[in-house]
This record gives structure tokens, C-alpha cells and sequence, in this order.
């Protein structure tokens, strides 16, 4: 299999996304459908969650203003908390939609289409959404707290500290870049993917840490985190279009040991079977089956004189 640097999938993400229009559609939908959600919570809990808490304050005998100030505080946390909860719901759904349209995009729709319609597919799928919705929120926080504890006196060090904390947390985020591929279109468990992806820990790591640099970007974090899956996506198509390759040169070969055709070596060289050069004018081609018997060899080789 071909030897891949994993940290240049990102920038390939990158450049991929870029040049791929069709694509930037379902980059810009979630914003805007986001946008309009957060719109929405904040005039419906300003209309009917914000006289609510006034009134409670008041009765409670806190001063107006004050009790007015802590209500609005209030709201808008409340409105935000509706917001990241539509976020944390909707945003997988559109990973994985951008996820199989590059696949699209590399003539591999149809491992998409051979996936959908099994029940247990789909309860895996759900299965791996929460699991990535616990890992990240729970996990990954936790993980990132240690290793901004632990690795504080690295942070001293320029460069150095940010690409270590980037390599350590690579791991979670690649899991939960590919999980999608492994859960509902490879059709693995949960259980399962983790563990590919425990043993492949290196590849993770590397992508994961270029992955993690890039959404640290302040501002273009915004774009890099869908790049991000782009590029998860292009690992994964390279990852299938050399398997079949290998599959085809497998294939060939056992077909090529069991046919009835010659086989061919270079005229000069002390292998058996037939030379490939020169073939006298008039002399047939006959078919034989590679043998190791020297009489049949000799039956089968034309004369070099």
C-alpha cells in the first residue's frame, strides 16, 4: 500500500473544497439555517420566557432593575442553550452530507447507495452520533484540560507546545471525523471503530493534529472545521480506490496463474516459459499452461536457432 503523509489531508481538504463549488452549497446552508434558528429562540424566549422571570424577580421582592438585568441575562443564556443544542443535533447530520458528497465527487456513490436501507446501519449510525456527541463534549473537554494542565510548561516553548497538545488531541478528533465511515457506511460498531482506530492511532494522530491547528485558527476555524471533513473524506476515497487496486493486481494474478494462456519472459532470459521475442514468421501461437516438467517446457519453447 502506498506510503501517505495523513497531515497533508487538511491542506488537500483545503484545496479540494476550493475547487469544488458543488460543494460550498452544503457549507453555507448550515450557516444560514443556524443563523435563523438563534434568530427565532431569542424573539420567542424574549417574548415568552423574559416576562416570565421578571415577574418571578418581582415577586421575590428584587429590586426592578436588578431582577429586569438578571431575567435578561437569563434569557439570552437560555436562548443560546437552545442554539447549541439545535447545533449539536444538526451539525452531524451535515458533516455526514458533506462527507458523502465528496465521496460523490470521487465516483465512490455507490459504497453511499449500497449502505442505506438497513435498519441496523441506521441504529448504528444513531448509536455513533451520541457517542461522538458524549466523546466530544465530555471526553474531549476533559482530555484538553489535562493536556493544557500537563503541557503548560511546554506552551513556554514556541511551536513546540501548541504541535504536542495538536498531536494529543488528533486522536478524538479523527475518530469523530471518520466514525461516520466506519459505523454507517463499513457498517462497524461502534466498539469496533474505536478499536481501528486505537490500532491505527499513528495515521489518526497525524491527521488529527493538523486537523486541530487548523480549527484553532481564529476566524478561519469557521472554514476549516468543514475542510476538515473534506479532507477526512479524501483520505477515505484514497484509502478505497487503493484497496480495489490491490484487489484488481490480486485478481489478475490469480486469474493469470489459472488460465490456459502462455507465459511470456524475455527471449534471452533462463526462465520457463514462452520468449517474447523473436516470433518466426508462421509459427502459431499455441496455448499451454505453465508447467514445471522440463519435457513440456521444452515442447512448448520455439526453437531460438
Amino acid at each position: 500500500m502506498a506510503v501517505r503523509n495523513h497531515m497533508l489531508y487538511p491542506f488537500k481538504g483545503i484545496a479540494y473544497f476550493l475547487s469544488n463549488p458543488s460543494l460550498w452549497p452544503r457549507v453555507i446552508l448550515p450557516f444560514i439555517v443556524l443563523l435563523i434558528i438563534t434568530v427565532v429562540l431569542l424573539i420567542l424566549a424574549f417574548i415568552y420566557l423574559l416576562p416570565v422571570q421578571v415577574d418571578f424577580f418581582d415577586r421575590h421582592n428584587w429590586p426592578h432593575w436588578i431582577g429586569y438585568t438578571t431575567a435578561v441575562v437569563l434569557t439570552l443564556l437560555e436562548a443560546a442553550l437552545g442554539s447549541l443544542i439545535s447545533y449539536l443535533a444538526l451539525m452531524p447530520l451535515w458533516e455526514d452530507a458533506l462527507f458523502d458528497a465528496v465521496l460523490r465527487t470521487r465516483k465512490l456513490g455507490y459504497i453511499i447507495e449500497n449502505a442505506h436501507g438497513d435498519y441496523r446501519t441506521c441504529l448504528n449510525g444513531v448509536m455513533g452520533g451520541l457517542y461522538i456527541i458524549f466523546f466530544q463534549s465530555i471526553v474531549l473537554l476533559l482530555c484538553q484540560v489535562v493536556t493544557l494542565i500537563v503541557l503548560l510548561p511546554l506552551h513556554a516553548v514556541p511551536v513546540l507546545g501548541t504541535f504536542v497538545y495538536c498531536y494529543l488531541n488528533g486522536w478524538v478528533m479523527t475518530f469523530s471525523k471518520r466514525i461516520h465511515y466506519d459505523v454507517e457506511l463499513r457498517k462497524m460498531s461502534v466498539n469496533e471503530s474505536r478499536k481501528y482506530a486505537w490500532k491505527n492511532r499513528s495515521h489518526f494522530c497525524e491527521f488529527g493534529a493538523m486537523a486541530v491547528f487548523l480549527e484553532m485558527t481564529p476566524v478561519l476555524n469557521l472554514l476549516f472545521f468543514w475542510t476538515n471533513v473534506v479532507g477526512t473524506a479524501l483520505w477515505v476515497a484514497d484509502e478505497i480506490d487503493e484497496a480495489r487496486r490491490q484487489d484488481y493486481i490480486a485478481n489478475n494474478r490469480t486469474a493469470s496463474q489459472s488460465s490456459h494462456y502462455v507465459t511470456f519472459h524475455p527471449y534471452d532470459s533462463a526462465q520457463s516459459g514462452l520468449p517474447s521475442q523473436p516470433l518466426l514468421a508462421g509459427q502459431p501461437y499455441d496455448t499451454h499452461s505453465y508447467t514445471h516438467n522440463p519435457s513440456q517446457q521444452q515442447q512448448a519453447v520455439p526453437s531460438r536457432h
